[in-house]
């Protein structure tokens, strides 16, 4: 018996363990905030290796990132978005000038602004999209909806924060 429970650990460490970096990612796009996405993390290896038994051998990606998602939003109500950029500026940019890192951090602080301002189904599909790396079908089986509903979301959020961003930039990309 214990030798299966050893094939078990061995099998989801093989899984999960490239996905860490994935993950984390994941987790601060989730959460905007580095202790917590730490935190969310550990909850979700932890819930994930408790119920590994009950995984079917299907995308395990979208599996533990369906975890995530649901630990995320059982969660009290995220406070407000941090203005802690410290993760920002920890990514590497070739020799940035003092110019370029304000106005990355600028643009960062106004894309996390408009991403909280999309309705929580749009903001949900967009983050496992473009953070997650989903594909529509992970995307799909993670939310438990249609992948053609997946499309209309990601479709109406990028919409409505291409809009929200030129409305707030005077018409403006950059």
């Amino acid at each position: 018996m214990a030798a299966s429970g050893d094939q078990q650990t061995a099998r989801f460490r093989a899984l999960a363990l490239p996905l860490l970096g994935y993950l984390h990612r994941l987790a601060l796009a989730l959460t905007t905030n580095r202790t917590r996405a730490d935190d969310l993390v550990q909850e979700t290896y932890l819930r994930a290796l408790r119920y590994f038994d009950s995984y079917q051998g299907e995308d395990f990606k979208a599996w533990i990132a369906a975890i995530m998602r649901n630990i995320h939003r059982s969660k009290t109500p995220p406070a407000p978005i941090s203005t802690d950029d410290e993760w920002l500026t920890a990514l590497p940019d070739p020799a940035p000038n003092p110019e370029q890192t304000a106005v990355t951090a600028e643009r960062a602080q106004r894309l996390r602004l408009l991403l909280a301002g999309l309705p929580e189904a749009l903001r949900e599909v967009l983050v496992l999209r473009e953070y997650g790396d989903l594909s529509y079908t992970q995307i799909a089986s993670t939310l438990s909806i249609p992948t053609g509903t997946v499309m209309s979301r990601l479709s109406r959020a990028r919409e409505d924060l291409r809009k929200a961003w030129l409305a707030a930039h005077d018409g403006s990309l950059t």
